[in-house]
């Protein structure tokens, strides 16, 4: 009872009336500028499509109106009368911005994401190994490449960190009296959440809320009474975040009568939480601009070419048969064997028109459109033809190749992307000294880093012979790690085990030999 009243308390000295109407006002400030990336990312929603706002215009068509005797109709001035027609064009959509997404991210290399500490007294050994319990329990590896696509697609993306009840002996020694452990959430616009940061002066993050739709629980539509059965009710809700509390609210349902004020912009309190994480419970990852800003009116241009070629081509590229003079047979029908024409007259002449123009210029535009694309987002080109003339490149030649994609990647990882990642570490890291609290000491000095390697074509052959260089001569390597680090092996235990083996019985055949050659 007294805990209760301590967090109403606390929870007292909160803004809450005004709060949410604050945190939407201040966060939404914080929201990118560049508001078409959804949309550009999307091929089905490219301006090439947009019909109604006439970024391509339907192709305007006046033709004669013909009577029954396929005479041109007249008018009451004795004019020929015209209709006007409207005829689609050719609509070409280019997934290059998804396309340089992909390449991007899987640059970064962020499913092989390897935490780094220097565990020394036992406080430290537990709470490193609850970390990493922590992340591969939520399959962080994957999140992470998930992440990292939509922090590049659509700006705004983050993981929610929450906690719920665990059985006991979950932890095992780690946190004998642990009851809880924590679980991941990824949110983002596309996924139905509006993400509202709030900092402070210095730039440090107080509040952060989440603007979203959900479904009512099971259990609270049995025990509405307004509830006809016709369709399931969607709250809005907004849940706030702070370093100590998590405040729910929501609107109001139908039938359901509140006091709105203009201070809360109509949102009514339904739960408030103090938590011990002693930070947001949030990883919060935010970019101004996706990779392709710079390039985005080539890639629009493309899509234009390419579609300009597709209305030419329609009208053009089937050849058309031309007859001259008088020609003594009728017009040459499909599927019809040895046809010929008869021609009389010194005039007559019957041809196919070709299209003879050259498209040296579309052809020349387009190649380097698709240059400052590629070149300006520093994205490699990867299709076969591309990679046809390499031939059998080594894992070094095509680390030098794709040289200006891992500059890419880095700057990814050294920016925004590995800023939030050392947040997530930490977060979990305070979030393992909640479960366990005799380790809260050892969190507040023990850090945790992270490194990435880079994305590499592997070459198989000769990381086995750097492995087998490093390992002997000069020792850089101990064979154990050696193993671990080569690809032809999944278990460095069980293949040093073998190895001894195989040693033990060549050394014994040959001790056997050696006493065989005295003994004669």
């Amino acid at each position: 009872m007294a805990k209760k009243i301590q967090e109403k308390e606390e929870a007292a000295m909160l803004p809450i009336p005004t709060l949410p109407a604050i945190v939407e006002a201040v966060g939404a400030m914080v929201a990118p500028t560049y508001s078409t990336a959804r949309e550009e990312y999307d091929v089905t929603q490219h301006q090439i499509f947009n019909v109604a706002e006439n970024a391509r215009p339907k192709k305007k068509v006046r033709k004669k109106i013909l009577g029954i005797n396929g005479e041109p109709l007249l008018d009451s001035n004795n004019k020929e009368q015209y209709t006007t027609k409207y005829i689609d064009v050719n609509r070409i959509g280019v997934n290059l911005q998804s396309l340089i997404v992909k390449r991007r991210v899987s640059f970064m290399n962020v499913s092989k994401i390897q935490l780094e500490a220097n565990p020394v007294t036992d406080a430290e050994k537990k709470l490193y190994d609850m970390v990493k319990k922590i992340r591969e329990d939520n399959k962080i590896s994957f999140i992470e490449k998930e992440v990292a696509r939509r922090m590049l697609s659509e700006l705004q993306v983050a993981k929610l960190w929450y906690s719920e009840p665990v059985e006991p002996g979950y932890w095992g020694d780690l946190a004998p009296n642990g009851k809880f452990r924590m679980r991941c959430k990824v949110v983002s616009p596309d996924l139905g959440y509006k993400l509202l940061p709030v900092y402070d002066d210095y730039g440090k993050m107080i509040y952060f809320g989440m603007i979203y739709e959900s479904t009512r629980k099971f259990s609270e539509l049995i025990g509405d009474p307004n509830f006809n059965g016709s369709s399931v009710e969607k709250d809005q809700r907004f849940d706030i975040l702070s370093a100590t509390h998590i405040i729910k609210f929501r609107k109001a349902r139908s039938g359901e009568t509140i006091i709105s004020t203009t201070q809360n912009n109509g949102w009514i309190v339904e739960s408030i939480v103090k938590h011990s994480y002693g930070k947001i419970p949030i990883t919060y990852y935010y970019k101004p601009a996706p990779p392709w800003a710079e390039v985005q009116s080539a890639i629009e241009r493309i899509e234009t070419l390419i579609s300009n070629v597709g209305d030419t081509n329609d009208y053009h590229a089937s050849p058309v048969f031309a007859m001259f003079g008088k020609v003594g047979a009728k017009v040459l029908e499909k599927g019809e064997q040895g046809k010929s024409l008869q021609l009389t007259g010194d005039n007559a002449d019957a041809r196919y028109i070709t299209w003879d123009q050259a498209t040296a210029a579309v052809e020349f535009e387009f190649k380097t459109l698709m240059s400052i694309v590629f070149t300006g987002t520093q994205t490699p080109q990867m299709a076969m033809e591309d990679l046809k003339g390499l031939g059998a490149a080594s894992g070094v030649a095509y680390d030098r190749i794709f040289q200006d994609a891992h500059l890419a990647a880095r700057d990814e990882i050294d920016g925004e992307y590995g800023m939030s990642t050392q947040r997530d570490i930490n977060l979990i890291t305070a979030c393992a000294a909640a479960i366990n609290t005799t380790l809260a000491p050892a969190a507040k000095t023990f850090k945790i880093g992270f490194d990435i390697p880079i994305f590499r074509i592997n070459d198989d052959s000769e990381t086995v012979a750097l492995l087998q260089k490093a390992s002997g001569g000069a020792k850089l390597l101990s064979q154990k790690t050696a193993i671990e680090y080569s690809p032809l092996t999944k278990n460095a235990e069980e293949e040093m085990a073998e190895i001894k083996k195989d040693e033990a019985e060549k050394a014994a055949a040959e001790a056997f030999k050696t006493k065989g050659l005295i003994n004669k």
